[in-house]
């Protein structure tokens, strides 16, 4: 089983929440698989050492199109890493892409009706950090949103490589995981703390991670295993 897992480094806000892959990375070491975490600033070389493996796993921002590199945020100056010009460079392999939309155009793209990549899993929707009740969100509320996010991204991937899962079941652990993770640690804090619940909208940190594990979706052969 070879592994790569894309961290980008060369977005600050990827950079924190990408630690995750990092993490993910060191436990698994010595557990004989063949694991690789790039995360090189040049993006020739992240793609280089990314297709040694049979199974990459990108951690980064996306769109409906692209997987970036480097995203300029407000601007157009972005660094692309994958789009429709290169993605035959995924040709068979496998991939579960944590950007934000790439399974509305670029998921399908890149699976390309059998000819490209195995099976690729990814979201349909923004990874929401903010309230969709569109009231501005605190610092606490992000934080708590974005935990939920990368310990539960980080305990079914780690699960699904030690158990060699189906990409199938991927998508149904993480659908369920994401839920049962944001409920019941908002529920934890209403309880235990109800003036920061309430304050700081905790609440509404359901309705996003609900509205993202419901978008999550699947191109290819949802059978094929992680390794």
């Amino acid at each position: 089983m070879s592994i790569s897992i894309y961290r980008n480094v060369l977005n600050s806000e990827m950079k924190r929440f990408g630690k995750f892959g990092k993490r993910l990375a060191e436990e698994l070491e010595g557990k004989g698989f063949s694991i690789k975490l790039v995360f090189n600033p040049i993006k020739r070389v992240c793609l280089s050492e990314m297709l040694e493996a049979d199974t990459l796993i990108f951690i980064t921002h996306g769109s409906a199109t692209e997987i970036f590199h480097r995203f300029d945020h407000g601007k157009t100056n972005h660094q692309i890493l994958l789009d429709k010009k290169n993605i035959e460079c995924l040709r068979d392999k496998k991939v579960i892409a944590i950007s934000c939309g790439t399974a509305r155009n670029l998921g399908d793209e890149a699976y390309k009706n059998g000819e490209g990549c195995k099976v690729y899993l990814g979201f349909a929707n923004k990874i929401h950090f903010t309230k969709l009740n569109k009231k501005e969100a605190s610092a606490k509320y992000h934080v708590f949103i974005g935990d939920c996010y990368k310990d539960t991204f980080q305990y079914v991937i780690k699960e699904a490589i030690l158990n060699n899962w189906t990409f199938t079941k991927i998508k149904l652990a993480l659908e369920t995981e994401l839920m049962r993770t944001v409920t019941s640690r908002a529920l934890e804090i209403q309880k235990a703390r109800p003036q920061l619940y309430t304050n700081h909208g905790i609440g509404q940190a359901i309705l996003a991670v609900s509205n993202v594990a419901n978008n999550i979706k699947i191109f290819g052969n949802g059978n094929e295993l992680i390794g």
